[in-house]
């Protein structure tokens, strides 16, 4: 006899399969189901039967041994097609079953009446079923109880699915609770680490009896370690951002080597430190699809990783595999491995694993987190392997493979030396606001400051700047809707809006808002006043 399938098999199976109830023990409750079944419908055996993809497999049987049964002998797999419920009254009478293997064979099934564990979703499990070696006739009372215990059993499944689930999920929330204390405390120890060179350093500055050399070394730490702690909120705003996929990326051709040596530079510090020996195997002819500023970052994470966990003086090798829709980049080295439990635990987020030779040294634990992300946001992937502790570790990084872009032709950018900007700086934090005035007063560039969007909008009556730099989160007007008014204005049409904000996620809004730069808190005054110089050269050659 051929097996029978319902239309929605594969969905039906899969239903089954999440229950994970197939070849299990029997259960006391859903034994009691069974008799009651008997019971309710006077039979001498009743059965709780689930049909996989080839058998009847028995989870409760009252009245007889639980046994499987192949699938095209089963009276269950009927009732599966049949719908809601299969009554067969006498099925040596039934032309349908009269040849039936569970009838004529050793079974000898001559009732058979069995109602379909059906899910609350409509996925048809198997059966509960009342037979009996001699015909039956049955009351509509008694298919509404075989009914009601059928749907006991679904009951009894999807509350027990549920309180498994509830308890995954009280597990992953105990560990992410627990991951996020121990994160906690190790963003507290990071952070005030560089505050007692900083604090010390900004003392020296303080006294007039420190000599040029003194003052030039205080500078150099407080350079240092601020710009460590800049690196510390980035990297806080980045896993946020990342995470919840907020990152804009641009992807366009670009050649690997170029990404590979600007994660070189990023990484200098941490190489110099560990005096490892790095390599590198990467042909200068090789594109792939990346965005020229995140890309970088990946690698950067990666090298930096392998810094932090090789030994002094170990190796780190950095090398490609191309084929012809992706590219593999390969960061090996030779430091302390990673244990099998861990190759997957190491990309969580506030997640450190105990594989540190001396824990302080292994960071907050977001460098991973965010490569694999950003790996992700590029259509890539990113993944560890290693031989295990004191193996070394090896991670892969895949992205797509491009075509080399066509030539452009560019005409010569100015100097950067350029005319001198009148720059408006806005923030209601005037310490903020000051420091990037006076960084532009030493630059060459005329400032004014304003600490409201009242003032910034009586500044701009007698006064055009050529930029204007404002907060978002001003306690008058909000950063958008001053904007909106400044674009209204004729006499500011050629002025360059740049919106400075901690908050990291608004590009998107800074810009339909009328910006035409967002950068985040905390910004470096350099790098901003470098894009401030190209983006107007560039204004001043458009026609």
């Amino acid at each position: 006899m051929e097996a029978i399938y319902p239309a929605n098999e594969r969905e039906r199976l899969r239903r089954l399969h999440s229950f994970g109830i197939l070849d299990t023990p029997t259960e006391s409750s859903l034994d009691a189901i069974a008799r009651l079944a008997a019971m309710s419908l006077r039979t001498p055996i009743a059965l709780v039967n689930f049909i996989d993809e080839t058998r009847q497999w028995c989870k409760s049987a009252y009245g007889m041994r639980r046994r499987p049964v192949s699938r095209r002998e089963s009276l269950c797999a009927h009732a599966l097609v049949a719908g809601d419920m299969l009554v067969i009254p006498d099925a040596t009478e039934d032309e349908r079953f009269r040849d039936h293997p569970e009838v004529v064979g050793k079974s000898r099934i001559v009732f058979y009446a069995g109602a379909v564990l059906k899910t609350s979703d409509g996925a048809a499990l198997g059966t509960l079923c009342a037979i009996d070696h001699e015909p039956h006739t049955v009351t509509d009372d008694e298919q509404s109880a075989l009914r009601t215990l059928a749907n006991c059993v679904i009951i009894y499944l999807e509350g027990r699915q549920a309180s498994k689930r509830l308890a995954e999920a009280q597990s992953r929330l105990e560990t992410a609770s627990r991951n996020r204390d121990e994160f906690l405390a190790m963003l507290a120890h990071e952070l005030r680490a560089p505050l007692a060179p900083i604090h010390t350093a900004v003392e020296v500055l303080a006294r007039p009896e420190a000599t040029d050399a003194q003052r030039i070394r205080a500078q150099q730490i407080l350079r240092r370690h601020v710009r460590y702690m800049s690196q510390i909120v980035d990297d806080l705003l980045s896993a946020s951002l990342v995470s919840r996929g907020a990152v804009a990326l641009t992807l366009e051709p670009v050649r690997l080597r170029d990404l590979v040596d600007r994660a070189v530079e990023l990484s200098e510090a941490a190489m110099t430190k560990g005096v490892h020996s790095l390599t590198i195997d990467v042909g200068e002819a090789l594109y792939v699809e990346a965005d020229t500023t995140q890309c970088p970052l990946i690698i950067a994470h990666l090298l930096k990783n392998a810094a932090t966990y090789t030994p002094s003086a170990g190796r780190i090798d950095v090398s490609v595999q191309a084929g012809e829709t992706e590219v593999a980049l390969r960061v090996q080295d030779t430091g302390i491995g990673i244990a099998a439990a861990d190759l997957e635990e190491i990309f969580e987020l506030f997640r450190q694993t105990e594989r540190s030779l001396a824990r302080s040294s292994g960071g907050m634990g977001l460098g991973l987190t965010l490569a694999r992300k950003l790996a992700e946001l590029h259509g890539g992937t990113l993944v560890a392997g290693s031989e295990g502790l004191g193996h070394g570790s090896e991670f892969t990084l895949t992205l797509r493979r491009a075509a080399p872009p066509a030539p452009v032709t560019h005409d010569n950018e100015e100097a950067l030396t350029a005319t001198p900007m009148s720059v408006l700086v806005i923030d209601d934090n005037p310490d903020t606001a000051d420091a990037i005035a006076l960084y532009f007063e030493l630059s060459g560039h005329e400032t004014r400051v304003a600490y409201r969007a009242a003032e910034a909008l009586a500044i701009v009556d007698n006064w055009v700047p050529d930029v204007v730099l404002s907060d978002i989160g001003l306690p008058d007007v909000d950063g958008y809707e001053l904007v909106r008014a400044f674009r209204k204005l004729e006499r500011l049409q050629a002025t360059t809006f740049v919106a400075i904000t901690g908050y990291a996620d608004d590009r998107t809004a800074a810009l339909e808002a009328g910006f035409d730069a967002h950068m985040p808190k905390p910004v470096d005054a350099g790098k901003l006043e470098r894009c401030l110089i190209r983006h107007r050269a560039r204004n001043r050659r458009s026609p």
